[in-house]
């Protein structure tokens, strides 16, 4: 990884997420672009002093906090860029313009809290991504230190794209990762695609030689069992799949990637099914 936006609204979540993208960018080191964007629905009739005094206001707080934080990057550079429009479309075109790795962006969970962009965004930033996002729970302890990764296994086509991604983040911060097939029934022909995929997710590991354990659960409730797994090994990231329907507007990620993201308070890894094996 070399490139990593942070999606900045200038809330505590996002703040937590550009201390979290300096954390990753440590270990890689990678440059951080801090991406605010007006998307105030400001009709033309107005006065222009309006628009200019937000804009301004949010370049004074960008460079304050590149002066902050610019010194805990070790190995690359803080910089800032300003764009207006939709939050979602506007963080995408940067991603692909900037050639982004990684996009980093503060959630609020389950409590629903939408003061700031971030906070009603977070799901399309997600969904829309070209590239993996990194979404960070506004409660989230910054100085816990990643060193087990849990990767869920389910009978979806796309279930083993995701491991690339979650190798680069295992050796990044030389982390363990936890396997972890599901069976979400009985059929025992949806139980032999699960184990497939999870010898081929097996194998990938194995040959990058990353350290792992493999523990299989039944459950009919991916997104509460993944997340008491993780909360029982006491794992600091899950890497999932955002499972939405290319090209389909109306859907945003996926049932099952909303619901984990809502869930969990540690820091959720979603990955597009683009995202193929090297």
């Amino acid at each position: 990884m070399k490139n990593i936006i942070v999606a900045m609204d200038f809330s505590t979540g996002s703040t937590k997420a550009l201390d979290f993208a300096i954390k990753i960018a440590n270990t890689s080191q990678s440059n951080i672009l801090l991406v605010w964007v007006n998307s105030c629905n400001t009709k033309e009739s107005t006065i222009d002093l309006g628009k200019n005094e937000i804009r301004h206001d949010a370049k004074l707080e960008l460079q304050r906090i590149l002066v902050e934080k610019s010194p805990s990057l070790t190995g690359g550079k803080i910089k800032m860029k300003m764009r207006k429009g939709k939050v979602y479309q506007e963080l995408a075109l940067q991603a692909k313009s900037s050639a982004a790795d990684l996009i980093v962006v503060g959630t609020h969970g389950i409590s629903g809290f939408e003061e700031f962009w971030i906070g009603s965004n977070a799901f399309k930033i997600i969904s829309y991504a070209p590239c993996p996002v990194v979404s960070v729970r506004v409660d989230f302890d910054i100085e816990r230190t990643i060193k087990t990764i849990v990767l869920p296994i389910d009978n979806s086509i796309d279930s083993t794209k995701k491991v690339p991604m979650a190798v680069k983040m295992a050796k990044a911060f030389e982390a363990e990762i936890h396997l972890l097939p599901v069976y979400t029934t009985t059929l025992a022909s949806l139980k032999k695609k699960v184990d497939r995929s999870a010898m081929e997710a097996e194998k990938y590991l194995i040959k990058e030689n990353v350290p792992y354990l493999i523990e299989i659960i039944q459950s009919h409730n991916l997104p509460s069992s993944v997340v008491n797994y993780t909360k029982k090994v006491n794992a600091d990231m899950i890497v999932i799949m955002t499972d939405q329907e290319k090209a389909n507007l109306s859907v945003l990620m996926g049932d099952y990637s909303q619901k984990i993201i809502n869930l969990s308070a540690i820091p959720i890894l979603s990955v597009k099914p683009e995202n193929l094996f090297d």
